[in-house]
């Protein structure tokens, strides 16, 4: 809350610009000390942003563990298993196509129109999947 007798300050004089939607200004924004544990922003509150996600507090970490129970678990998954990129997208796409939820890609205006099975089959899927 507002001391009554303090004068409310500009957003210019709090960010440094008049437009609070200037998207350039808000993208040339960085941070000047990525090593800092912390960030102090001033304003009539003082609020202070930390970088430290340590388990510093306890209580924190029983809610991170307990929220994991009710959610997937990263820790759980089989994260050696191979996956057949291509038979995913097959599948997905066929689910898709099946469900009337989405139209398979139409590449007929792509350069992949004129890909045979060869051409499909030598490129890496690590490729194909960045393109």
């Amino acid at each position: 809350m507002t001391e009554p007798n303090v004068p409310r300050r500009s957003d210019e004089e709090l960010i440094g610009r008049a437009d609070l939607n200037d998207i350039e200004a808000i993208l040339a924004i960085t941070n000047t000390d990525a090593d800092a544990p912390f960030h102090d922003v001033g304003a009539t509150v003082d609020t202070r942003f930390t970088w430290d996600y340590e388990r510093a507090r306890p209580q924190l970490g029983k809610l991170y563990e307990k929220a994991k129970l009710t959610q997937w678990n990263a820790n759980d998954l089989p994260w050696q298993t191979d996956v057949d990129q291509e038979e995913v997208v097959r599948a997905n796409a066929a689910m898709s196509a099946a469900s009337g939820l989405a139209p398979m890609m139409d590449l007929s205006d792509t350069p992949f129109a004129a890909w045979g099975t060869s051409e499909r089959s030598e490129t890496p899927p690590d490729a194909r999947s960045h393109a």
